[in-house]
């Protein structure tokens, strides 16, 4: 039971600093397009979830202007949005005493989330532009976050399970008794 409530704990903490990872990935995309001299403005987009149709929200950049944006500025901000909020999550990480398990799990699974999130973003444009690719499954929302949910659930439980615990034996442990002897 203990595993279960160190699990819930790092995977509920997990999920309520998504959001707070998720907004830090778009203002570091408006950081680096206004390094790069691109007008830049944050909004908030609505989606529908699959086939039940359920809106859910989300947060993106977007450049301003009519022009379009050249291709190496879009992957160099698509790669370094979500990797700069991913290092300022880490910075905190590295912070945090190495007792606080659920807390340092929540904080790992959000990096690799937007880790995640750089991948996906970097290979959108470069699969349009330079594969010819239709990479729209890569904007799908299931994905998006289903693979979020995913990195949370695994990271958060590995990080909790404890290899100390209770373990699967094949033979009966007999306790007090020494090494059997042949008194044959």
């Amino acid at each position: 039971m203990a595993a279960l409530v160190r699990f819930a704990r790092a995977f509920g903490l997990a999920v309520l600093l998504f959001p707070v990872g998720l907004a830090t990935h778009e203002v570091m995309h408006l950081v680096v397009y206004s390094a790069l001299g691109v007008r830049a403005a944050l909004l908030v987009t609505s989606w529908r979830l699959g086939s039940l149709g359920v809106p859910i929200f989300g947060l993106h950049s977007a450049p301003l202007g009519p022009d379009a944006v050249p291709l190496p500025v879009l992957v160099l901000n698509n790669g370094l949005g979500p990797m700069l909020a991913a290092a300022l999550l880490a910075v905190l990480l590295a912070s945090i005493d190495r007792r606080s398990r659920a807390a340092k799990a929540a904080l790992l699974a959000n990096v690799l989330a937007l880790v995640f999130f750089a991948c996906i973003e970097m290979a959108y444009p470069l699969l349009e532009e330079v594969g010819h690719v239709n990479a729209d499954v890569l904007l799908l929302p299931e994905l998006n976050y289903g693979a979020v949910l995913l990195i949370m659930l695994v990271t958060t439980f590995l990080a909790t399970w404890r290899p100390g615990g209770p373990r699967l034996r094949l033979a009966p442990v007999r306790r007090g008794h020494g090494v059997p002897t042949n008194t044959a």
